[in-house]
């Protein structure tokens, strides 16, 4: 098969894959990653390398209507791809993006979806945009819905349904199915049980160029039964360089779908990910409720009832709308709470690791020594290229035209001079 010119800006991204971390691989060279990426063969018959796993646990908080506070965890795994691999999906990831932003366009939803594209707006813009719209119609009903375990739950039949139509094709080519079936019957290792399978400490990981030699991995990663794979006929990778993109692919005609509905009725229709918001008018609100449930279910994903919201607007609300880390009233824009409560909790966790840490110098504490930087990172004096917190909450009080923003933290200074001084 004829090698094919690669567009600049595809061969760019695919490129930009070429990192430090390491894999099962070694990151490719300029010319390896172009003579890979740019010939369709190469690609159909490339041996995509298992996943990385990592499993991140995060501590969850819920306050129940009795006052009672439940303690949970949540367990999101990562999984990152070879460097070859990445290199792949990343230019098939950019191929793709262009016929999906075309698709959009001619369907006129290039307003309606606002996760994992390139729109020069951040999250705070598409959550004002969306107060801004239910304020300018009220009375109205706000409703937000959750796809349980949304990634997971991508069937793959379905999958590769819609990735040959954005195509224009019948089926996939060779080359595609082949970066179809690595994202799908995708296998996976988990880190630290490789590590420890291979003797290897995390520094002597770092010093190698690789995490095995391809004979290790068949005589140990392999052959030990570390490698998972995924024989449900569901689910794809978090962390791969497409998997964003073509889980938007899936949900295209589900998105043609609840955009005509809600224009038909005056109402309003956003998709952020998995996360689904719909304004109407109260005498819609049951219709779109089942419509919403029922699209959900044809493309054999499944609503969290528990989480679907229902906020009335009249112009105030029954109950405030969250919805992309803000909350709305009808009047005020405000932060999350749970958010502000994790600073805090961030706060005195980093503060107190170095005030009663035993390293001294002399006997001035390393709490003192580290002053500045505790400062830079828990308060508004970080400097401008330096992401902090009160400094997020500055940006979204002037993004949002919300002053009440700025008192959520008005005790923060105070609280990080009593940590610094226990």
């Amino acid at each position: 098969m004829r090698k094919r010119t690669p567009p600049g800006s595809a061969l760019e991204a695919a490129l930009q894959k070429k990192q430090g971390y390491k894999h099962f691989d070694v990151p490719l060279t300029a010319k390896q990653c172009e003579r890979l990426v740019s010939d369709p063969a190469a690609v159909s018959r490339h041996a995509f390398f298992p996943f990385l796993r990592l499993d991140v646990v995060r501590p969850r908080i819920k306050r129940l209507a009795t006052g009672r506070l439940v303690k949970s965890s949540k367990i999101r795994d990562i999984r990152y791809a070879a460097h070859a691999d990445a290199s792949i999906y990343a230019y098939y990831n950019f191929l793709l993006s262009d016929l999906y932003e075309q698709a959009l366009k001619g369907a006129g939803l290039n307003e309606c979806v606002i996760a994992f594209r390139s729109l020069g707006k951040s999250n705070v813009e598409f959550a004002k945009e969306a107060f801004d719209w239910i304020a300018g119609h009220t009375p109205c009903v706000a409703l937000g819905f959750d796809v349980k375990d949304f990634f997971g739950s991508l069937d793959h039949s379905m999958l590769k349904q819609a990735w040959s139509e954005l195509l224009g094709e019948p089926k996939l080519p060779e080359d595609h199915y082949a970066v179809f079936r690595s994202v799908t019957k995708h296998a996976s290792v988990e880190l630290i049980a490789a590590r420890k399978a291979l003797g290897l400490s995390r520094t002597a990981l770092e010093k190698r160029h690789r995490i095995c030699e391809p004979a290790e991995f068949r005589g140990v990663i392999r052959s030990g039964g570390l490698v998972e794979m995924n024989k449900a006929g569901r689910g794809i990778p978090q962390g791969s360089p497409m998997s964003a993109l073509l889980s938007n692919i899936y949900m295209l005609s589900f998105d043609k779908e609840m955009s005509e509905a809600a224009h038909q009725v005056g109402g309003y229709y956003r998709r952020y990910c998995d996360d689904i918001l719909v304004a109407v008018k109260e005498q819609h609100v049951a219709d779109f409720k089942r419509l919403v449930e029922d699209k959900l279910a044809a493309l054999r994903l499944t609503m969290q009832a528990a989480k679907t919201l229902e906020c009335a607007f009249t112009p105030l609300a029954d109950k405030p709308l969250q919805y992309l880390g803000l909350v709305f009233d009808g009047e005020r824009i405000l932060l999350r709470s749970s958010g502000v409560a994790r600073y805090f909790k961030k706060m005195r966790a980093g503060v107190r690791q170095h005030t009663k840490a035993k390293s001294q110098d002399g006997k001035t504490p390393l709490s003192v020594q580290r002053q500045k930087y505790l400062l830079r990172q828990y308060t508004e004096h970080a400097p401008e290229h330096q992401r902090s917190y009160p400094s997020y909450v500055k940006r979204v009080s002037v993004a949002t035209g919300s002053p009440e923003i700025l008192k959520q933290l008005r005790r923060h200074r105070k609280r990080f001079r009593r940590l610094m001084q226990e």
